[in-house]
């Protein structure tokens, strides 16, 4: 069965595929194609797509008429908004001079398919199925020597019944730019498959938070490649606390030297939701540092997954990479599975790991219950501090009241 519905999918992206006869790159991304992965997959091992392979999905057409009300969410900043995958230009704010947004024609986006070919990226669903059935590929660029001192923020949202939307962007930070980008999931439908390549060249910084609030009929497949160039550095925070099923992987290469990575995140999981953080990070040249910190909180019958790897290359001496995972369960019927894993081949490297899964500290609790504190109000006041440290620790300062706020929203749906 699962093979049948496998070849179903695979076949509404190749009839939709069909209507652009003349776009040389749909026609390529889709006999790269493979369909839904094998549970059997190692990487997919936790997080299998049984039920999402047994729908009837296929790859939506956007409605252009569509009209949603602009909303910059976040005081000081730039708002680019996308339905049911594609841009809308017409709903969006006017980008500043340093900052170049274009849609690529036929021929740039089978040079930006041959890029994709050569990461990490071709075993996700997400990868070749969204460049077939993307409405367009946004590129957004920023210009060398360009600090953008506001903030991008770009939201997602449409979607419909038993469709799929394929929202495709390729970020490019030309040398010794700056960039801090905000990006909000917000779907109804029943698939999301977003698609990201973020290119940063030497000495550009980019600091990005992505917030995954889709219905919870939503599945949210996304996949991002980031690649380093010399002294660049990447500060990455996601919260997860919307879909179904949401699954954000990131594969980040470090190819220049003294580059720095940061890539936390957050996952808040109630019901029968299952949350996913899978991240790959390679260090293919000496001299980098990578970080990454996940925490999550389960309530109700939920999952969450982190799914960390940090591969060392033979020639990469001075690396430093470090891992944490740190999971409370506020329900006997919560699970979390963690699988960090370090491969490393080279000799003169600080390298470390590590996963912890448990409730909250009785001894914390009877202490602040001790001082009259309701044990409800106690078990919260824990709950915050615990996602208080990361926030803080990865999140701009003038960010952090909203996001920290998003996560109290997400916690008071499994605090009940």
């Amino acid at each position: 069965m699962l093979h049948k519905k496998n070849n179903e999918f695979k076949n509404s992206v190749q009839n939709y595929v069909n209507h652009y006869e003349d776009k040389n790159f749909r026609q390529v991304a889709s006999k790269v194609f493979k369909g839904w992965p094998s549970p059997l997959a190692e990487t997919w091992r936790l997080s299998r797509l049984g039920s999402l392979s047994r729908k009837k999905i296929d790859p939506i057409i956007p409605d252009f008429k569509k009209k949603e009300p602009l909303k910059n969410i976040l005081r000081d900043s730039i708002s680019l908004k996308f339905i049911d995958g594609c841009y809308r230009k017409d709903l969006s704010n006017k980008l500043p001079d340093g900052i170049q947004l274009t849609c690529l024609d036929d021929e740039e986006s089978l040079n930006f398919l041959n890029k994709i070919k050569n990461t990490n990226l071709a075993d996700h669903p997400s990868t070749f199925s969204s460049l077939s059935c993307s409405p367009s590929i946004i590129k957004i660029s920023i210009k060398s020597d360009f600090n953008f001192k506001d903030i991008l923020e770009i939201v997602y949202s449409g979607g419909k019944e038993n469709k799929s939307v394929h929202p495709v962007l390729f970020l490019e930070l030309n040398k010794n730019s700056s960039l801090s980008i905000v990006e909000r999931f917000s779907h109804s439908g029943s698939l999301i498959m977003p698609l990201q390549l973020i290119e940063i060249a030497e000495s550009a910084s980019l600091k990005s938070i992505k917030i995954y609030d889709d219905n919870i009929n939503t599945y949210n497949l996304s996949v991002h490649s980031v690649l380093l160039s010399d002294k660049s550095s990447y500060d990455s925070f996601s919260l997860i606390k919307g879909g179904e099923f949401t699954r954000s992987e990131t594969h980040a290469s470090l190819k220049g030297e003294n580059a720095d990575l940061n890539l936390n995140g957050v996952y808040i999981s109630g019901i029968k939701q299952h949350h996913d953080l899978t991240t790959a990070i390679y260090h293919d040249v000496p001299n980098c540092t990578s970080k990454q910190i996940v925490r999550g909180v389960l309530g109700g019958e939920s999952t969450g997954v982190f799914q960390g790897k940090v591969r060392v290359a033979p020639n990469a001496q001075k690396t430093d990479g470090q891992q944490m995972s740190k999971a409370i369960l506020l329900s006997d019927k919560a699970t979390a599975n963690a699988k960090p894993e370090l491969e490393i081949y080279a000799d003169d490297v600080i390298c470390a790991h590590g996963a912890t899964v448990g409730e909250l500290d009785d001894e914390q609790l009877f202490y602040l219950t001790s001082r009259g504190i309701s044990k409800d109000k106690a078990r919260e006041m824990l709950i915050k501090a615990f996602l208080e440290d990361i926030i803080t620790d990865s999140v701009d300062q003038r960010l952090h009241e909203y996001i920290f706020n998003e996560a109290k929203l997400g916690l008071s749906s499994i605090l009940l």
